[in-house]
């Protein structure tokens, strides 16, 4: 009920802008735990193991008399937003191998090209969104690190030097302790892992990704440097990083323009065609990947 009235409440506000002859059409794209609440369904199946979500189609509804199309998803932790994020990035129609990168507390990958695709999701906890130093925000964090790094200050394992192991050390007036250190460590551990397991099962190696786009805000300010600095990305990613701004809007709104111009069924047919040609990756059912987890928890 709240996400409906949220989104009724928006929807009133273009309706009000609305010119004669001009029709209005929601397109949505999200996690797929918000899709479930969006539609209504029961959601128990989504919070135990083995965490798969049974309705994963695209779907559609009403709000406030207004049709609402709702993106599929991929599993139960690669939602509709990803595949927005795909239509987006073109990955779809280009030969070129992209990395779609969406960092958050739930962070999720995808990799491929027009030809073939996998995604997995990845536990990175809130050390991207400011869970540890109260305000500050992963981008900066990494760039901190990144600094601690450069200048000898951290070490591969993660450890401040002394005597800052036990009091933290001041950066500006931001004073970055061994524990935010460690939340960092974890997080970006799973990310650097989940890409290598990713390009594994790709069969290729890092070198052979054209691009790498980093999805939502997150993607605005992190500098590609400090991230490769650390080992969340391969250093061979640094210089074919870039940011690819709120993919999930701008591939619903793609996907909406679609959906006027060549119908629904048209659309979700293809839609639906890319959701089914997606490979999903469990990682935490893939030999190998808490050795890799482990690897990448050095700063290197």
């Amino acid at each position: 009920e709240m996400v409906r009235h949220v989104l009724e409440k928006g929807l009133r506000k273009f309706q009000r802008r609305l010119s004669a002859g001009e029709e209005l059409y929601l397109v949505t794209a999200a996690n797929t735990t918000m899709t479930y609440l969006l539609m209504g369904w029961d959601t128990a199946e989504l919070g135990h193991a083995p965490f798969q979500a049974s309705r994963l189609s695209g779907a559609e509804t009403d709000l406030s008399g207004i049709h609402c199309f709702v993106l599929p998803g991929f599993s139960a932790f690669v939602g509709g937003d990803i595949l927005a994020g795909c239509c987006a990035c073109s990955m779809t129609d280009r030969e070129e191998i992209t990395l779609l990168i969406d960092l958050g507390t739930n962070g999720e990958l995808l990799l491929g090209n027009c030809h073939r695709r996998i995604a997995c999701a990845t536990a990175a906890g809130p050390a991207f969104e400011g869970g540890v130093n109260r305000g500050i925000w992963g981008a900066d964090m990494i760039r901190l690190l990144a600094i601690l790094r450069r200048d000898g200050l951290l070490d591969e394992t993660g450890l401040l030097a002394e005597p800052y192991f036990d009091r933290g050390i001041r950066i500006g007036n931001v004073c970055v302790t061994q524990e935010a250190v460690r939340s960092v460590q974890l997080a970006k551990a799973a990310i650097a892992a989940g890409i290598d397991v990713l390009l594994k099962k790709y069969g290729i190696p890092g070198g052979a990704v054209d691009r790498v786009v980093l999805a939502g805000g997150f993607g605005y300010y992190l500098d590609p440097a400090d991230a490769a600095e650390i080992g969340l990305l391969p250093r061979i990613f640094a210089d074919r990083t870039v940011s690819g701004g709120n993919t999930a809007l701008s591939g619903a709104a793609c996907a909406g323009r679609e959906v006027i111009s060549s119908g629904w069924e048209s659309a979700w047919s293809r839609l639906e065609g890319y959701r089914k040609g997606t490979e999903i990756v469990n990682l935490a059912m893939t030999p190998g990947f808490d050795e890799l987890y482990i690897q990448r928890m050095e700063f290197k």
